[in-house]
C-alpha cells in the first residue's frame, strides 16, 4: 500500500467540497450558512444532519456522527482511511502513484538517504556562489564562522522551481522517493515537478549516524510563508524522534554531564560559537517524550534556556513537566524579557550568559516564581489553582527526594501548610490509583463518560473555550491565553484537544482547524465531538469567552470548597486544621462573591 504524504492529503481535502461530494447520497437543504437533511447513518424522520461547507465538516445532531470528507468516506462506504483518501481524489480529479518501492527495504532507505546528501551538497554549494554571497553574507552578519557554517553544513535554496530538480535527475534519482522527501512537489495543473524549498536559508539534520534525513527552511523574505519550512514525515525522518544537533553533540553531553536544551536553530549555532558544545534545539517544535529518552542515553540533567517572554516561559515550563516525567533533572534558566539564547550573548557577552547558568532554577522554582511575578498578594483562587496544577505535576515525579524537596518549596514560599500539602498529594494519588488518568471520583465520571445526556455546566464551558478556540478568532485566542490555565480543564477529551490546538499555534502562529481535526482522524469519539463543537457559531465570541471562563473558575472554587469540607470532616480532632481549613473556605467564599460582582458587572 502506498504512502500518501500529508501535503497530498491536506491538497486533495481542500480539494473537495464535502457539501458536493455528500449531495450524491443525501438530499441537502440550505439552511442559513449551511445545509440539512435526513441523516445517512440512522433512521430520523426530521433532519438532523448537518454540513458545513465554510468549515468543510458534517455532523448529526441525532446519531452523534460527524468528521471531516475523509470520515464521511470512511463511514459511509466503510473504507480504509487511506482508501478514503484515494476516493476523495478521485473525486477531485487528483491521481495518486498506486505503487512504491517497499518501505523497509534496505536498498530503499538507502536511496533516500543518498538523495537527501545530494540534496544537501547541492544547498551548501550555493551557498558559496558568488551570485549568492548575500545569502552567506545572512550567517556571517549573525557573527556565525565559517567553522561553524562547514560543521553543520548549511546552505542556501535558490529562489528557483527547478534547479534541485535538474541536479536530482542528473543524479538518476527517483523523482517519486524525492517528493516523499519533500524536496520536490507536482504541480496542480500537471504531473510536473517544481522545488519545495526555494529562496531559504537551510539547516540539514543529522540522525545519530552522522546521515542528513531531513532539513528545516527559513524564509529569507517577509512575505514569504511559513516562516520554517521542514521535511514531512517519511520513513528517515520524523521530527518528534530527532533533536537538531545532537549527533554533533553526543560526546560533548558525556564529557559536561548534562545538556543544554534551546528552541531554534540560531540559538544553538551561537552557544557553539562561545565554545558551549553540549547543546542541542527543540526546532521551535514541542518536546516530545521520545526526543526525551534520547537525551537519556547520555544524560540526566537538561538546563532549558528559552525565549524570555510569555511564550518561551511557558514552553520551558511545559517541556520541563516532560523531563521531569522520564525522571530526570531539568533545570530552566531564567533568559531576560526580549533576549533569547542567542541575542543575550551577542548584546551582553557570554559572561551574562553564565550568569544564567549559575542562577538556573527547577521546575518548581521556576514555576512559583513567574506566578509569584504576577500575583503579588494571590488570592485563594489563583493560590489554589496554582498549587492544584504544581501538585499534579508532581505526583508524576518518580524520585520521592525531589518529591519532599518540591513540597517543602511550595509550602515555604506561598505559606501553606506542608502537612496540608502533603495530604492533598496522597489524596491525588488514591484518586489515580482508584481512577488512572483523573484526579476525583466526579471527575472520573465526567472524564469518562462525556454522555451529551449528562453535560454539566462546566463541561459545556470547557466545550465552548474548545469552540472558542478552534474558531480561529485571534483576539478571542489572545484573551483566552492570557486567562486560562491547563488545570481549569478536568475532561481528558478535551485536554488532548486544548494541549492540541496550543502546540498548532505555536509552531504555525495560526489555527487550521482542519489539520487539527486531522490529527484526531483515527480517534472517532473526538472527531464527533470536535465536528459538533465546530458546527456551533457564537454570536459575541467575546462574551461567550468571559461566560466559559466565568463559569469554570467558580466551579473550580466550588469544587475546592466541597473538597475542604471533606477534609474537615476527616481531620474533625485537629483544632490547627480545623483553623486553617476555616479559613480557606472563608477566602473562597470571598474569592466567588467577588467573582460574582465581576461577572454582574459585565
Amino acid at each position: 500500500m502506498v504512502k500518501i504524504s500529508e501535503d497530498k492529503i491536506s491538497e486533495i481535502r481542500n480539494s473537495v467540497n464535502i457539501v458536493h461530494y455528500i449531495a450524491q447520497f443525501v438530499q441537502l437543504k440550505k439552511a442559513g450558512q449551511n445545509y440539512k437533511g435526513l441523516c445517512p447513518f440512522h433512521t430520523e424522520k426530521t433532519p438532523s444532519f448537518v454540513v458545513s461547507p465554510a468549515k468543510q465538516i458534517f455532523h448529526c445532531f441525532g446519531c452523534g456522527k460527524g468528521g471531516n470528507i475523509f470520515t464521511f468516506i470512511s463511514d459511509y462506504e466503510k473504507l480504509s482511511f487511506i482508501e478514503a483518501v484515494r476516493k476523495a481524489a478521485d473525486f477531485a480529479g487528483i491521481i495518486l502513484p498506486q505503487a512504491e518501492p517497499e518501505k523497509t527495504s534496505t536498498d530503499y532507505i538507502q536511496r533516500l538517504y543518498s538523495i537527501n546528501q545530494t540534496a544537501a551538497d547541492f544547498f551548501e554549494e550555493n551557498l558559496y556562489l558568488a551570485v549568492n554571497k548575500s545569502k552567506l553574507n545572512y550567517f556571517t552578519e549573525r557573527k556565525l564562522s565559517p567553522e561553524t557554517i562547514k560543521k553543520f553544513k548549511l546552505g542556501y535554496a535558490p529562489d528557483s522551481y527547478d534547479k534541485l530538480l535538474l541536479t536530482l535527475k542528473k543524479a538518476n534519482h527517483d523523482l517519486n522517493e524525492s517528493e516523499k522527501l519533500g524536496l520536490i512537489a507536482k504541480k496542480e495543473s500537471s504531473s510536473d515537478f517544481y522545488d519545495k524549498f526555494r529562496n531559504r536559508v537551510i539547516f540539514p539534520f543529522h540522525n545519530l549516524s552522522g546521515k542528513i534525513c531531513g532539513f528545516g527552511g527559513r524564509k529569507l523574505q517577509e512575505a514569504q510563508q511559513p516562516k520554517y519550512l521542514n521535511s514531512p514525515e517519511n520513513p528517515i525522518y520524523s521530527k518528534g524522534q530527532l533533536l537538531y544537533g545532537l549527533h554533533q553533540a553526543v560526546n560533548a553531553i558525556r564529557d559536561e554531564g548534562f545538556v543544554f536544551l534551546v528552541e531554534g536553530y540560531f540559538d544553538l549555532l551561537r552557544l557553539i560559537e562561545s565554545g558551549i558544545r553540549n547543546v542541542v534545539a527543540s526546532s521551535g517544535t514541542a518536546l516530545t517524550p521520545d526526543q526525551v529518552k534520547l537525551l537519556r542515553r547520555y544524560t540526566s540533567n537538561v538546563y532549558i534556556t528559552f525565549d524570555g517572554d510569555e511564550a518561551g516561559k511557558k514552553a520551558a515550563a511545559r517541556n520541563a513537566v516532560i523531563i521531569e516525567k522520564q525522571d530526570m533533572n531539568s533545570f530552566i534558566l531564567p533568559t531576560p524579557a526580549g533576549e533569547d539564547p542567542d541575542t543575550l550573548i551577542i548584546n551582553k557577552g557570554l559572561k551574562t550568559f553564565n550568569l544564567l547558568i549559575k542562577n538556573k532554577k527547577q521546575l518548581v522554582e521556576f514555576q512559583i516564581d513567574e506566578f509569584l511575578s504576577v500575583n503579588n498578594h494571590p488570592g485563594i483562587d489563583e493560590k489554589e489553582l496554582f498549587v492544584q496544577e504544581i501538585l499534579n505535576t508532581i505526583v508524576e515525579i518518580k524520585n520521592q527526594v525531589k518529591i519532599g524537596l518540591y513540597i517543602h518549596l511550595l509550602s515555604d514560599r506561598l505559606q501553606i501548610n506542608e502537612g496540608m500539602l502533603i495530604s492533598q498529594l496522597n489524596r491525588i494519588k488514591k484518586s489515580l490509583l482508584r481512577y488512572p488518568g483523573s484526579l476525583s471520583n466526579a471527575q472520573a465520571q465526567e472524564k469518562k463518560n462525556p454522555d451529551p445526556k449528562i453535560k454539566t455546566g462546566q463541561y459545556k464551558a470547557e466545550r465552548g473555550i474548545i469552540n472558542l478556540l478552534m474558531s480561529g478568532n485571534k483576539e478571542v485566542y489572545n484573551y483566552l491565553n492570557q486567562h486560562i490555565r491547563h488545570d481549569l480543564f478536568e475532561n481528558d477529551l478535551f485536554i488532548r484537544i486544548y494541549e492540541q490546538i496550543i502546540h498548532e499555534y505555536e509552531e504555525t502562529g495560526t489555527i487550521d482547524a482542519q489539520i487539527i481535526f486531522q490529527n484526531f482522524q483515527e480517534d472517532e469519539q473526538i472527531t464527533q465531538e470536535l465536528s459538533e463543537i465546530m458546527i456551533e457559531e457564537q454570536a459575541d465570541p467575546m462574551k461567550f469567552a468571559r461566560d466559559c471562563l466565568f463559569i469554570l473558575r467558580k466551579w473550580k472554587l466550588e469544587k475546592r470548597a466541597n473538597e475542604i469540607t471533606l477534609l474537615m470532616k476527616e481531620e474533625i480532632d485537629s483544632r490547627e486544621s480545623a483553623l486553617f481549613y476555616t479559613q480557606e473556605l472563608m477566602h473562597i467564599r470571598k474569592e466567588v462573591a467577588q467573582l460574582d460582582k465581576e461577572f454582574r458587572r459585565k
